[in-house]
């Protein structure tokens, strides 16, 4: 733990210049930020397009970490997209933005990572098309991205802390539900939208390590829980009628998992915003004194087969709740609470985390990202952790700044 606090007060300290540079500047200062339509910037990417449709943009995440107690990146990782090397590339987004005209639109979405031991990964993610039939109703279909909760369908350059929330690793086929397949979507009053979706399931692949031992036929192999073949999606949000600062989601997948059986994943959440221009579907863009307080819980029920081949069944549960202050327009501080419940006859362990994290832009046009996160990890079988990362995230093209508004 002695390299923690020294590390971590540093961080804080080379931050800090950032947020009094903000505090200062002037209202000449803040049209450096303003777009002008029809103008490109090729060394940024602004105003960037192929043939008036095409609209490309890159995002590259470099992530460092430091632990106590021996432990490293690996230990701390629960999802695929998670940092999987104490100093590595995140992850490398290219997106291809289809803007055929009103009625079509699409995406094309690739990532790049380096895995465990820096072995690099690469893998198509999305490429998906909707036709707007009217301003209600959009049919799509290819592979996407399924809409779950606040934080299902979140790309890894738009996500809020440096790692994937623990109960959306968990129950949620490590947090990203790619499926292959059709969606429908429909805008309800209230700023509400219902999205149904039903495909395949792209999966991740596991490989599994023989330590050598007796086989216990009890034992369930937790890996097998996510979906595995086809899944049904249904996620509906809308704002209060008498708040629309409160935007309330419901969200509910049925699927075949890895054991050939069901599984049923079931989640509700809200959001509540204060001084923060909501958009709905992906939060508000935070500026100077905006407030965000998001809470969301999901559970699993399980249909499975132990390793005696005997038919069980488990449940498990989690939540994630955050709160996020910008203290300037380009410096948020946030603090997040994750929890997953234990499941004995899979093995899994009770786990809290408590995660603080400060994130701003550290230059004018608002492309480069820095994050700095503590994490405070309590696990009922391994005990204490802690962990401090450090990220810079580069953009080019697209819109530069906070994209929680946007919708991509």
């Amino acid at each position: 733990m002695n390299i923690f606090f020294p590390l971590l007060t540093t961080l804080f300290a080379l931050a800090l210049p950032l947020y009094s540079q903000e505090s200062a500047s002037t209202p000449v200062d803040e049209a450096d930020f303003v777009y002008h339509v029809g103008e490109v910037n090729y060394l940024t990417g602004e105003g960037v397009n192929m043939g008036g449709f095409l609209l490309p943009s890159l995002y590259v995440n470099a992530t460092a970490g430091g632990f106590d107690g021996g432990f490293g990146a690996e230990d701390f990782a629960t999802s695929e997209h998670d940092p999987q090397n104490d100093v590595s590339i995140q992850g490398i987004e290219l997106h291809l933005d289809l803007n055929f005209n009103e009625v079509v639109t699409g995406m094309v979405r690739g990532i790049g990572h380096q895995g465990h031991d820096e072995v690099w990964e690469a893998a198509l993610e999305e490429a998906d098309l909707h036709w707007h039939v009217t301003d209600v109703l959009a049919i799509g279909g290819g592979q996407f991205l399924n809409t779950f909760g606040f934080q299902g369908d979140r790309h890894l350059h738009d996500w809020l802390f440096v790692n994937q929330n623990l109960v959306n690793s968990r129950l949620l086929n490590e947090g990203e539900l790619v499926t292959q397949g059709g969606e429908i979507l429909v805008k309800t009053p209230s700023s509400g939208l219902l999205t149904l979706s039903f495909g395949g399931v792209r999966t991740h692949a596991h490989e599994e390590e023989d330590d050598g031992g007796i086989p216990d036929p009890d034992h369930v192999h937790a890996d097998e829980a996510g979906f595995n073949d086809w899944v049904f999606n249904a996620d509906y949000r809308f704002r209060l009628p008498v708040d629309d600062s409160v935007t309330v989601l419901a969200s509910l997948a049925h699927g075949e998992n890895g054991f050939g059986l069901d599984s049923s994943v079931y989640g509700f959440g809200f959001r509540k915003t204060w001084n923060g221009h909501d958009h709905g579907n992906g939060g508000p863009d935070f500026c100077g004194g905006a407030l965000m307080l998001q809470s969301e819980f999901i559970g699993r029920g399980v249909d499975a087969f132990n390793e005696g081949g005997d038919a069980v069944d488990f449940s498990d549960r989690g939540a994630s709740t955050a709160l996020h202050y910008g203290l300037t327009d380009r410096t948020t501080v946030s603090l997040r609470h994750d929890w997953v419940s234990a499941v004995e006859v899979a093995e899994l362990s009770d786990r809290n985390r408590l995660s603080a994290a400060l994130t701003a832009f550290v230059d004018p046009e608002q492309r480069v990202r820095a994050r700095i996160q503590y994490d405070h990890v309590q696990d009922a079988t391994i005990g204490i952790e802690n962990a401090v990362w450090f990220q810079l995230q580069f953009q080019w093209g697209g819109v530069g700044g906070s994209h929680v508004g946007h919708g991509h």
